[in-house]
């Protein structure tokens, strides 16, 4: 692979990371609103249905294992390896980084309405622990695309990026 085509893998990974880094910070968003309601709160909400932590435990599982299963599809190597450009190739793995990225979010925001209709604090910082953890889990790495990029295209890249 040429510089140029370096180039193109180092942008789009900077791109990648930064709206990992977005991805982050929405879900610390989240927690501080639901600190901030309930240092404000003055009196205890008690649940009216029981039934939708089940549901929503079920959901969180569910986005967990998508999130997952979703980047592999998305990065699966064709049996026949087609000719593809780096720009095609690193968009792949732009999209398949952001999917599974959307759903680790997914995770925190089951949590998050959780917490608007139960009130269940503790609920909602499960879920965010699961979310961070998705989070970091699907993180774009230059290693992991390094390794993508060289089984697709054959070719060897540089250890790290400049």
């Amino acid at each position: 692979m040429n510089e140029f085509d370096i180039e193109i893998i180092q942008r789009k990974l900077r791109t990648c990371v930064m709206i990992w880094f977005s991805f982050i910070v929405s879900i610390l968003f989240y927690a501080g609103i639901v600190e901030w309601m309930q240092r404000r709160a003055t009196e205890t909400v008690t649940a009216q249905n029981n039934s939708l932590h089940p549901i929503l435990l079920v959901l969180v599982a569910i986005c967990f294992l998508a999130a997952g299963i979703s980047k592999y599809l998305l990065l699966r190597i064709p049996a026949e390896k087609i000719n593809l450009d780096t720009e095609t190739l690193a968009g792949r793995l732009v999209t398949a980084s952001l999917v599974s990225l959307a759903l680790s979010e997914a995770i925190c925001l089951m949590g998050f309405a959780e917490y608007f209709i139960l009130r269940n604090y503790n609920s909602f910082y499960l879920f965010f622990i699961v979310a961070m953890l998705g989070m970091i889990m699907h993180m774009p790495r230059y290693p992991k695309w390094k390794t993508y990029l060289e089984q697709m295209t054959g070719t060897t890249l540089p250890e790290e990026l400049q």
